[in-house]
């Protein structure tokens, strides 16, 4: 989801918070708190809002981490869309 609808579901702010004790940074969201991927935390001074989405990841089928990641322009490398028929 985005952040955007991260911040309206959780009615909190979403927020970088560095880790004391080993400079890391993970973001907090109401009851969400986790890992903010490399690029996001490149973008978290600059970038707003829009730029960002949450994501619950899970390798494997192992415990699912909740993570921040910036948007990309990933439709550009879209070969094929199916289900659209699906959609109202």
């Amino acid at each position: 989801m985005s952040a955007k609808q991260l911040v309206i579901s959780e009615n909190a702010q979403l927020q970088f918070v560095q880790n004391p004790n080993n400079g890391k940074i993970f973001f907090v969201c109401g009851s969400k708190r986790g890992y903010v991927s490399p690029a996001a935390q490149q973008k978290m001074s600059n970038g707003t809002l829009d730029d960002f989405q949450y994501a619950e990841v899970s390798i494997d089928g192992g415990v699912a981490v909740p993570c921040l990641m910036v948007v990309g322009n990933s439709q550009q490398n879209v070969k094929r869309s199916l289900g659209g028929e699906l959609l109202h």
